[in-house]
């Protein structure tokens, strides 16, 4: 078992990590749209040399890509959640660190939504997929940055939704009581 950041009287609710592995990751799309532009730009210049500048773009965008694409496959590889009493952590456990990052339950913006196929393994999403991807792009910048808020491909996937409601539930009435 790995040592979690815990505040004084939280409490470990969950843990676990994606059930598979993901196959197919934006960059996926991304380098095959790069590809498919340039097919067609060599095709509409022909033997014209005008196209010659653009190999370069390609291929600084192919390995740009593949670099992305490599870091985000480890990082998924790596990656496990943990819902507590009060927030979801985020796990990178690397081979010589740990990365925490983590997301109050306060700050959940609506209710999550849930994926589940006939398995019981699921994914469970906040906030619009727009706001994901901006997050998604940004998850590299650092330790700081805030992570996407998706619990990929988990076991009981609606149990674990229900808990991260209740424990926001009771949190948000622990702070809106009046004595």
């Amino acid at each position: 078992m790995h040592t979690y950041p815990l505040q004084e009287g939280e409490e470990v609710l969950w843990t676990g990590a994606p059930q598979r592995p993901r196959k197919w990751f934006p960059e996926h799309t991304q380098m095959i749209e790069a590809v498919v532009a340039f097919v067609l730009l060599m095709v509409y210049w022909g033997d014209l040399p005008v196209w010659a500048p653009f190999v370069g773009l390609l291929i600084g965008s192919l390995i740009f890509l593949h670099q992305r694409l490599t870091d985000r496959r480890s990082r998924e590889t790596v990656l496990s959640y943990l819902v507590t009493t009060q927030r979801i952590v985020f796990v990178a456990n690397w081979p010589n660190a740990a990365e925490f990052r983590w997301v109050w339950f306060q700050y959940l913006q609506g209710a999550p939504s849930v994926k589940v196929d006939e398995t019981g393994v699921g994914t469970i999403t906040y906030g619009s997929h727009w706001r994901r991807f901006k997050m998604k792009s940004e998850e590299f910048r650092g330790a700081w940055a805030p992570p996407a808020l998706e619990l990929r491909a988990i076991q009981d996937a609606r149990r674990v939704a229900d808990l991260i409601e209740q424990g926001r539930n009771r949190l948000i009435g622990a702070y809106t009581q009046t004595p």
